[in-house]
């Protein structure tokens, strides 16, 4: 009996650690990532950009991986949008965070897949 109950809570304990935010289609997760710094700037359109230690082996995309980094390049007046991605990602690195990117649109040639979310993953 005590095998039956450890293993149905060491199973709900692996649901909770895998559960994942919602992506809509043609989005998704990838990670997680150790942030290296972050910037926000102007460049015809509001961008941030988000810059990883580790080399993404899980994104399809030759920017991303080569120069890691994921860059919110959507909307160029989304300057709302852009601020936040930059302030969570800050938060992260400054609280020494590892996160999930959400990714999606096509691999653009000098930003890669759009940032449209970043995702804390607690210590």
């Amino acid at each position: 009996m005590k095998k039956i109950l450890l293993f149905i809570l060491s199973s709900l304990v692996t649901l909770d650690l895998h559960a994942a935010t919602n992506a809509s289609p043609g989005q998704k997760w990838y990670g997680p990532y150790t942030i290296t710094k972050v910037a926000r700037y102007w460049d015809g359109g509001g961008r941030a950009t988000v810059h990883f230690a580790e080399t993404p082996t899980d994104i399809p995309c030759d920017i991303n991986k080569n120069q890691k980094k994921a860059t919110y390049w959507g909307d160029p007046n989304a300057h709302a949008f852009a601020d936040s991605m930059f302030s969570v990602a800050a938060t992260a690195n400054a609280q020494n965070k590892k996160v999930y990117f959400l990714l999606d649109k096509s691999c653009h040639p000098v930003y890669g897949l759009n940032l449209h979310g970043i995702e804390m993953v607690s210590n």
